[in-house]
């Protein structure tokens, strides 16, 4: 099952918010639905550092003033 990017962060986000309402307690489906997208989002991102798409830290530029 693919599932893209954008939809991964919203049902994180939608399970986090759940989670809270529930007094900090998943069902058995709902702790197993978290750790999949948990888990896809992770290779989501480590494909991104894979692939160089990821700013890990700022360039500096000098220019000369002329």
């Amino acid at each position: 099952m693919s599932t893209p990017t954008s939809n991964v962060l919203k049902e994180l986000t939608q399970f986090k918010k759940e989670y809270r309402d529930q007094y900090f307690q998943f069902t058995e489906g709902q702790r197993v639905r978290y750790n999949e997208l948990l888990n896809k989002r992770r290779e989501i991102v480590k494909n991104w550092h894979d692939n160089d798409r990821v700013q890990t830290s700022f360039k500096t530029v000098k220019k000369e003033v002329k």
